[in-house]
């Protein structure tokens, strides 16, 4: 029997409706039977009418949240030396020339000394050049000897402002004796290969990685067989097992035009605004993408199908007094709706609240 008239009724004993007692002695529960639904528990019932609507076929593709590469700075020391301080950890947010750590350097020592030999030549041009200029003005000395004076006075000042301007490129600390790491642009630290005693080189490998978090890049598979189902400029809809309740919106920003060789995949590229700071560089991620196509299907809600040994049912409601289950086979589904292939028409009615308990119901019955 397709009908089951009775499956209100653990849906009217569950909310504690229609259960009398009579005043005899056993003081049996007897439980008043009713036919139909009321219209107040068809209306909780959320009933929905079938219409059929353009397909959409819902691609799933594998990603990782990757940095913005144009938003990263590699640090790379121009000096070497031992680290004697560091002053940040990983992950740690760092404002534009901020003091990261502070590098003792043989080289700072080399420059200072160097610094002042120069300053005191100059001061021994600064005094030559008066006294040349004042024997050039009482014509003993040659213009060639002005020339040269100034020359030297030049050379002097030239070479002085190179050695203050590495000293501030390098950010030495004279006092402390060291030169100090700062921090080329704000951003997070999210890779730091630097401690304390630990000796450098100049021009080495990056020490440190600092990039803004503030947009992502995430670089999805796309499979040869799906080639044609992922285009540029596409929308696209961002998933993670770390946040099960948020959806991420995007789109497909690029898409490579060469397989990568060993996974025989194109890689796509999304770009996310990422101001909450959710998205982690290194996170895996499940990109949706949504096709349109011109085939019609009646669409209707996840939440109305109940999933049992490898079958879908709804539960189909004619009138106040009918309801029953049906099975219906899946054309396509997506996080929150389902396309169906066989078993609903245009116009029929299902049952989008409570279905479980209604399945449930039935299957007792």
């Amino acid at each position: 029997m397709n009908y089951f008239k009775n499956i209100k009724l653990p849906l009217l004993v569950a909310m504690g409706s229609a259960i009398l007692f009579s005043c005899k002695e056993e003081q049996k529960p007897i439980v008043k039977k009713q036919e139909c639904f009321t219209e107040n528990e068809v209306a909780e019932l959320q009933p929905m009418q079938i219409t059929n609507e353009n397909v959409v076929k819902s691609l799933r593709l594998n990603g990782v949240v990757a940095y913005n590469p144009n938003a990263v700075v590699n640090y790379v020391s121009l000096v070497g030396g031992i680290i004697t301080n560091t002053y940040f950890t990983l992950g740690d947010k760092v404002e534009k020339n901020q003091v990261l750590a502070e590098i003792k350097s043989t080289e700072l020592n080399g420059i200072e000394a160097e610094v002042k030999q120069i300053k005191a030549n100059l001061e021994v041009a600064k005094r030559q050049l008066q006294s040349t200029q004042s024997f050039y003005d009482d014509g003993i000395a040659s213009e060639k000897e002005l020339i040269a004076a100034k020359s030297e006075k030049q050379n002097l000042e030239s070479d002085l402002q190179k050695l203050q301007t590495n000293l501030k490129l390098y950010s030495a600390s004279p006092e402390k004796g060291v030169f100090q790491i700062k921090a080329p642009r704000s951003g997070f630290v999210v890779d730091n290969k630097i401690a304390a005693g630990m000796q450098i080189g100049a021009e080495g490998d990056p020490l440190f990685t600092i990039s803004d978090l503030d947009e992502v890049w995430i670089n999805v598979n796309i499979y040869a067989t799906d080639i044609d189902a992922v285009k540029q400029g596409m929308p696209v809809s961002i998933k993670t097992n770390s946040y099960p309740d948020k959806t991420f919106q995007g789109k497909i920003d690029r898409i490579s035009n060469v397989l990568e060789p060993q996974e025989n995949v194109l890689k796509g590229r999304i770009i996310l605004e990422n101001k909450d700071l959710f998205l982690k560089p290194g996170l895996h991620v499940e990109a949706i993408v949504k096709n349109n196509t011109q085939e019609k299907a009646p669409h209707i809600p996840a939440k109305s199908v109940v999933f049992n040994n490898n079958k879908y049912y709804v539960v189909k409601l004619k009138n106040n007094c009918e309801a029953n289950v049906s099975e219906v086979k899946i054309l396509s589904k997506d996080e929150d709706s389902f396309f169906i292939k066989e078993g609903l028409t245009e116009g029929e009615k299902i049952v989008t609240y409570d279905t479980l308990l209604l399945f449930e119901s039935s299957a007792s019955n």
